[in-house]
């Protein structure tokens, strides 16, 4: 077979498969973004009072990784992103047990004002007798996000953070201006 025959024929097996690819079922886009806002990944809680030195702070804790997967279910019309959360924290003098409270968010803002649209999510932590420092995961933290149709994912984005107060978010903003 000559080089114009090879081509044509190799052309139109390219061209019948590509039309073959046309009837396929359309494959929903791998996930939402999941982005952390800066100012609430970390957390330095200090005790009740005015006190604001090293020996007021009670804990401190930083979110140190969120990731997982996505699945549409085109039945439900849902697409759902299964997520690990890991939280690093450190007890400090402040803590008078061996026990502290933490919490952390996630939100999908394309939701809002629906109470939906943020879930907070209490962790407790214990640290072990002869340790200050623990790193929790939470895992498989299922979010079911409804969606019509998977090709309007591009207008969901799910923000994780620390749950903050005012006073530790404001705390937070400062030590960044401070640096």
């Amino acid at each position: 077979m000559n080089f114009a025959k090879r081509s044509i024929v190799l052309f139109s097996s390219l061209l019948a498969l590509s039309a073959c690819k046309a009837f396929d079922k359309e494959e929903p886009p791998l996930c939402p973004r999941v982005s952390a806002l800066a100012d609430s990944v970390t957390l330095t809680k200090f005790k009740p009072g005015p006190g604001r030195d090293l020996t007021d702070v009670e804990l401190k804790a930083e979110m140190t990784s969120y990731h997982g997967s996505c699945h549409y279910d085109a039945e439900a019309k849902q697409m759902h992103v299964l997520l690990e959360v890991g939280i690093d924290a450190e007890r400090r003098p402040g803590l008078a047990g061996r026990t502290a409270q933490v919490a952390y968010y996630i939100a999908v803002p394309t939701f809002y004002p629906d109470p939906k649209a943020k879930q907070i999510l209490p962790v407790t932590l214990q640290f072990a007798d002869d340790s200050n420092r623990l790193h929790y995961t939470d895992s498989e933290v299922d979010i079911a996000i409804p969606m019509a149709n998977f090709k309007d994912l591009t207008k969901y984005e799910v923000f994780v953070g620390l749950q903050l107060t005012p006073d530790e978010l404001a705390f937070n903003r400062q030590q960044k201006r401070g640096r």
